[in-house]
């Protein structure tokens, strides 16, 4: 497996890349500027054939419509699907913009095992910071959106936001312990570290 990190888009939104030895890849998240994200994919020689979404924020898939046309594979929790379509609720409207449309492969519930270019991924429905957050499991590997970040959590104060899902779905996520965090924004982190130093935490005793 070879993972490659791409901030993308004006919020520097983390496209990850999972090749397999064949060149297939997928894309968890395509926040902007797909054009770029081609040309690495030509340049790096991988063909980008499924698209996981950790959640329907525009700064995670404004550039997913590109791939989609081409033939990509597109799955998104069915909690989230609303923004696909929702100017309101994938915040675009409010930051002046818009999402090209999409078609959307499979909707996800949580609980489900995926199998994609010879990769088995476990979906672990991680609400909070969206009504229908979900993350992906790799391996050891967590791909956690906006849900868990390196010394910090997602936000719980836009539309379907919700603190107490939130703490629960990484409360949920302090399970994987030796597991590798890859957050929607920023730099890597471990599970480990994440529940020894991570802020959440104080929130616990109420929730």
């Amino acid at each position: 497996m070879q993972i490659l990190r791409y901030p993308l888009g004006d919020l520097s939104a983390n496209c990850y890349i999972i090749i397999n030895k064949d060149r297939k890849a997928i894309a968890i998240d395509v926040g902007g500027t797909p054009s770029f994200l081609q040309l690495e994919a030509l340049k790096h020689g991988f063909e980008i054939t499924d698209i996981l979404l950790t959640h329907s924020h525009f700064d995670h898939m404004g550039g997913v419509s590109y791939f989609e046309k081409r033939g990509a594979k597109v799955y998104i929790s069915s909690d989230d699907l609303v923004g696909v379509q929702s100017g309101e609720y994938n915040l675009s409207t409010m930051f002046g913009g818009s999402v090209e449309p999409f078609n959307v492969y499979k909707t996800l519930q949580g609980g489900e095992t995926l199998s994609i270019n010879g990769f088995t991924i476990e979906v672990i429905k991680t609400p909070g910071h969206t009504k229908g957050g979900v993350t992906y499991k790799i391996e050891n590997k967590l791909f956690t959106g906006d849900t868990l970040f390196s010394g910090s959590f997602g936000r719980v104060d836009f539309i379907g936001g919700n603190l107490s899902e939130l703490i629960t779905s990484i409360k949920k996520l302090f399970k994987y312990k030796g597991c590798t965090v890859y957050s929607g924004h920023g730099e890597e982190t471990t599970i480990d570290k994440e529940i020894e130093l991570n802020p959440i935490k104080y929130y616990y005793d109420n929730h």
